[in-house]
């Protein structure tokens, strides 16, 4: 898995010197001996010379700004793998034109500690990587580091960078509001104190990365373009001295010459920076993003990742985290999609907060597992397909809770593992097992994006009903997402999940309980395959005096054994208690079997290939089956309905 522990390194003292915005300007080589020359050519700047390391060329810059139709082209040759600039002048760098690179296929590494601004006219044609920084510095093992001030020993950096060390208390910020791409299989990162993506970003075949970073902190990087972890490390200044900028933070940033660029971002007047159009604020430390396209894609956050209309495509893994809260958003014109033909994982330390409606279309699409991880609750209000197994977890890998007020729709070609549940109308299929905790439907799902061809639309959108499938051979709601080749060696995950026979069903509590007057007690359908375990099953209403409702009806359906440790229930203070079914081709172990309305019960069914036992609660003293109108655990010798049992062995009631 992705280690994202987070430590403080110690200060680094108070910093002497207050940034500058760049304006958009020529660029300038830094007087420091690296040995940068710029060459202009109209709007075009060929920027050469610079220090040779082995396969890297090292470039440092006073200033670096473009506008629109100017053009930064960094000359290479086929020898140099990475060319590494830095900008020192403590000027943030806004770009809008265009970067590249010539003579050679080099990655390209900027590094700004100010900041850095891609306008909406920036973009890239580089033939390799693309790497933009806030960064102070970038590693290449051991001691060496190309810094971002002072001196380097530049004979020492040698071989691919693994790190980047970012010694201010709050690191710089990047803004991209351009469509920024490389070429097929290579890599696209921007990493910094906060990232605010509105544009576009491309890697078709290669890795994208876009994380900001704690301050403090150093990047360790094990895989080309995944961050492995964030780590605690001495200040690696050279020469011990304070490092002489101070980044702007967001609203400065804004408020200087990045008002000249369309960033999709609004000062308030209270100085807090929101995302236009959604009344979403963005903070130091936040990951904010819009449309992403590559082979894999990793988006982290120091704070939150706050995802509003976003578009992201893998055919690779995709994987979505925060330290805080992952929050995402659609909108009436523009969906939310996050579609990857690998593992999709989520991870927000403190949330996830979903809500994802307004198109019929499936926002939460994988070809591989899917695995949403919080400590606190996952809100979910989406419909998720998974072409692997689709995991709700706490950080301890435990099942994690789920809430939902609209629309959730599951549905997985493997095993499902989720925690409690609270919310509307709940549809859960799976071609494997379904493991979850105790289970309350409060509303039905009524907002229409359940698609009307779905067999269970009817009762989904009218009423609070639970429908539970595992072991399906054809799932009612599968995404056409074509899976890719993942990496053996099990889960990404650490999770604990429970050992169920295949295509079985194990939850805790079964609540369909209306309050409201003229509404109903919420059916309930569990249907496995395999076994069927629950703790107990109501489905009742209990109103005004004056009101009434009716006890929903309860299915369960089981290839295998049914146990229910204590009692199946459909129950009404004015009205009929519902249908109860149970059909096993192995044994059905249950305690109390009961419809009663006041008006009426309804019928009970029971069929088993094995035995009907009902002394789950009391081993010595059989449970009772009633059909009748009364009270709950009690007949008034008014009417029911037909109960019928067929067993292959004894029946016990």
């Amino acid at each position: 898995m992705l280690d994202l522990g987070v430590s403080l390194l110690p200060p680094s003292g108070l910093l002497n010197q207050e940034s500058r915005l760049a304006t958009a300007q020529p660029i300038i080589p830094a007087a420091d001996g690296t040995g940068t020359i710029i060459t202009p050519n109209g709007d075009e700047f060929n920027i050469h010379g610079g220090t040779p390391s082995g396969i890297n060329l090292f470039h440092s810059l006073e200033q670096f700004g473009l506008n629109s139709g100017q053009i930064a082209n960094f000359l290479a040759n086929p020898q140099i793998k990475n060319i590494l600039t830095r900008v020192v002048g403590g000027d943030s760098s806004v770009i809008n034109g265009l970067i590249q690179v010539t003579g050679g296929n080099s990655n390209l590494y900027l590094m700004n500690p100010a900041g850095m601004i891609f306008g909406t006219d920036a973009s890239l044609n580089v033939p390799g990587s693309f790497t933009a920084t806030t960064a102070t510095g970038i590693g290449f093992g051991g001691d060496n580091w190309f810094n971002a001030f002072g001196d380097n020993d530049y004979h020492n950096l040698i071989g691919a960078p693994n790190s980047f060390a970012f010694d201010l208390a709050q690191p710089g910020s990047i803004i991209n509001a351009g469509e920024l791409a490389v070429a097929a299989g290579k890599d696209l990162s921007l990493t910094a104190g906060s990232v605010i993506h509105t544009g576009q970003l491309s890697a078709p075949g290669g890795n994208i990365t876009v994380a900001a970073v704690p301050g403090e902190q150093v990047i360790r990087i094990s895989q080309e373009g995944h961050l492995l972890s964030l780590e605690v490390e001495p200040p690696r200044d050279i020469n011990g001295q304070v490092l002489p900028i101070s980044a702007l933070d967001l609203p400065s940033l804004l408020n200087g010459t990045a008002g000249n660029v369309e960033t999709r971002l609004v000062v308030q007047p209270d100085g807090t920076v929101q995302l236009a159009g959604s009344g979403f604020r963005v903070e130091n430390g936040d990951v904010v993003a819009q449309d992403v396209t590559a082979g894999t894609a990793l988006l982290s956050a120091a704070n939150n990742l706050t995802l509003v209309e976003s578009q992201f495509q893998t055919t690779g893994n995709l994987s979505l985290l925060a330290q805080d809260t992952v929050l995402i958003r659609d909108s009436e014109e523009n969906p939310f999609l996050a579609q990857a033909g690998g593992y999709l994982y989520l991870q927000g330390n403190q949330a996830i907060d979903i809500l994802a409606l307004n198109h019929p279309q499936t926002p939460f699409q994988s070809g591989g597992e899917m695995v949403l991880v919080s400590d606190g609750n996952i809100s979910g209000d989406a419909h998720f397909s998974s072409g692997g197994n689709f995991l709700m977890l706490n950080l301890a890998g435990e099942p994690g809770n789920f809430v939902s007020l609209y629309d959730p729709i599951i549905s997985v070609d493997g095993d499902v593992v989720l925690g409690n549940y609270v919310g509307a109308a709940l549809k859960v299929e799976a071609t494997g097992s379904i493991s979850g905790g105790d289970i309350q439907i409060t509303e039905p799902d009524t907002l229409g994006f359940i698609p009307p061809t779905d067999p269970h639309f009817d009762i989904l959108t009218t009423s609070r009903a639970l429908v539970l499938q595992a072991g399906k051979t054809q799932l009612d709601n599968q995404a056409n997402v074509p899976p890719i080749q993942v990496t053996p060696g099990g889960t990404f995950f650490p999770a604990i999940i429970p050992n169920l026979p295949p295509g079985s069903i194990q939850v805790g509590s079964i609540r369909t309980w209306s309050f409201d007057d003229n509404e109903h007690g919420g059916p309930v359908i569990l249907q496995a395959v395999g076994d069927i375990t629950a703790s107990n099953i109501f489905t009742l209403w209990q109103g005004t005096p004056t009101g009434s409702g009716n006890g929903g009806d309860i299915t369960v359906d089981a290839g295998g054994n049914i146990t229910i440790n204590t009692d199946v229930l459909s129950f009404t203070d004015n009205g009929y208690g519902g249908n109860i079914t149970m059909n096993a081709g192995g044994d059905i172990l249950v305690d109390d079997i009961q419809s009663i309305g006041t008006v009426r019960g309804g019928d009970i069914s029971l069929t088993s290939g094995g035995i009907i036992e009902t002394t789950q609660g009391d081993p010595v003293t059989p449970g009772n089956i009633f059909s009748c109108s009364g009270t709950r655990n009690k007949c008034n010798g008014g009417t029911g309905e037909a109960i019928h049992w067929q067993s292959e062995g004894y029946a016990n009631f």
